[in-house]
């Protein structure tokens, strides 16, 4: 049986041959957001069945420990 050649886009192209995207088109940072707490609760309400009341939350934070590396 006769062996076909390669297609030329299955060979494997040297480093130099690579096209790469400058650095200066590379993805900028987005600036920080800021949300209301009360919008970001009320969003995600549906999906807590029983949510913890605050006194609760904060009772789990009152043995906690600063974190050692600050």
């Amino acid at each position: 049986m006769e062996e076909k050649s390669p297609l030329k886009e299955s060979i494997p192209r040297s480093l130099v041959d690579l096209e790469l995207p400058s650095y200066t088109d590379s993805p900028q940072p987005h600036p920080p957001r800021f949300l209301d707490p009360r919008v970001v609760e009320a969003h995600f309400a549906p999906l807590m069945k029983n949510p913890p009341t605050a006194e609760e939350r904060w009772a789990r934070k009152a043995n906690a420990t600063p974190f050692p590396g600050l």
